[in-house]
């Protein structure tokens, strides 16, 4: 009976220790624009992504699925709606890098009491918007860049320092989200962008 029990208390202790070392399941990215979607006064739009990965260290943007890249299109079809029957909004992703870069630490004794910073995780998105209107003969183009960067500590689990990574580049969506409405807003001439009534 005692032999039985032991049995069953490591078969149980087994099943746990299998399944605690399952791969957790990958984080699903989605950009999160901070305002609604903004009405553009075109009957048609179109996503086109120019931005190459560099596949080398220190990028490491082709690491995930989706990439800043494809990102930052979602936040274009989420964010612009077309509401006319005519012209044709073309956005162009021109840029979307993410880096892991060392930092240079101190090894001395006191680096070995804190916790000190070890890389920085940098994002960089830039993309071009053009509008055109042959009935009208109207053009109009606009750029908008954005960043956002960050450092994960030493001694940080990989799970953290994961979340880290993904928070820089949903916020380097978010600031991208910010400057393309700042820069619209700020038009002087409303006939020169097509934003709608």
């Amino acid at each position: 009976m005692f032999r039985l029990r032991v049995q069953i208390v490591f078969l149980l202790g087994l099943v746990g220790l299998i399944t605690a070392c399952q791969t957790p399941k990958p984080v699903v990215l989605t950009a999160s624009p901070r305002g609604g979607s903004i009405d553009i006064s075109v009957g048609t739009m179109d996503m086109v992504n120019e931005h190459r990965p560099h596949a080398v260290s220190p990028y490491i943007d082709h690491l995930y699925q989706p990439s800043l890249a494809v990102l930052l299109q979602q936040w274009g079809e989420d964010t612009l709606n077309p509401v006319e029957n005519d012209g044709n909004l073309l956005m162009t992703v021109t840029k979307a890098d993410l880096q892991e870069i060392d930092i240079a630490s101190n090894d001395d004794l006191k680096s070995l009491f804190t916790n000190e910073q070890r890389k920085l995780v940098v994002a960089d998105v830039s993309a071009s918007f053009s509008f055109t209107h042959p009935q009208n003969f109207q053009t109009a183009s606009l750029v908008v860049n954005a960043s956002y960067q960050t450092t994960i500590p030493d001694y940080t689990t990989p799970a953290e320092a994961e979340r880290i990574r993904i928070h820089v580049m949903t916020e380097a969506i978010s600031r991208f989200d910010a400057e393309f409405r700042q820069q619209i807003l700020s038009i002087k001439n409303p006939n020169g962008w097509p934003l709608a009534p």
